[in-house]
């Protein structure tokens, strides 16, 4: 009974490290979805030949990544100080988004 005990554990010790290994990997893909949505929006915020605009449509793309990965990693942790901090960021990045849409609103014309 006790070599099967073991034998047990074993098993699901195996199979967790393979959950906590796919885990790993969705968020990491998730992460660099993010990235490089982020990273083609902000290049599209560079067509302004206004500095002020590119620069306010970059930080829109921007807080938008950032919004994009904090949601990732709330799929995947249970951390409280991880979790505190994902749900500040995504609370912060919508502000800002919303005064600098509506900016770019105001003087995009």
């Amino acid at each position: 009974m006790n070599r099967t005990f073991t034998n047990s554990v074993a098993a699901i010790a195996v199979l967790l490290s393979f959950a906590a290994a796919a885990s790993a990997e969705d968020a990491m893909g998730g992460y660099k979805q993010a990235m490089d949505k982020m990273n083609s929006d902000m290049q599209s915020g560079m067509k302004d030949s206004d500095a002020t605009k590119a620069w306010a449509k970059m930080m829109v793309a921007h807080h938008q990544g950032a919004i994009d990965m904090n949601e990732v990693v709330l799929k995947e942790t249970k951390d409280p100080m991880i979790r505190k901090m994902a749900e500040k960021g995504i609370k912060e990045q919508k502000e800002e988004q919303k005064m600098l849409n509506e900016w770019i609103a105001k003087h995009d014309k």
